[in-house]
């Protein structure tokens, strides 16, 4: 019965570090989403800036308007 109750110990220990270890990369993984998300934010909030800045003119394209 001692011997029960000891692998019951390590299989409860070793239940709670695999517990740990998943609430830990899942608090990494909201991290480094969020991180993503905010690049992509101002990735995305650049790009209008960055295209007027850039003239149709520049790389030799005409624009011609569609009546």
């Amino acid at each position: 019965m001692k011997e029960r109750d000891e692998e019951i110990q390590i299989c409860t220990r070793e239940l709670y570090a695999l517990v740990d270890s998943v609430s830990k990369y899942k608090e990494y993984m909201a991290s480094k989403i969020s991180e993503m998300k905010s690049n992509l934010s101002e990735t995305a909030g650049a790009l209008p800036d960055s295209y007027k800045s850039s003239s149709p003119v520049q790389f030799g394209i005409t624009v011609e308007a569609n009546h």
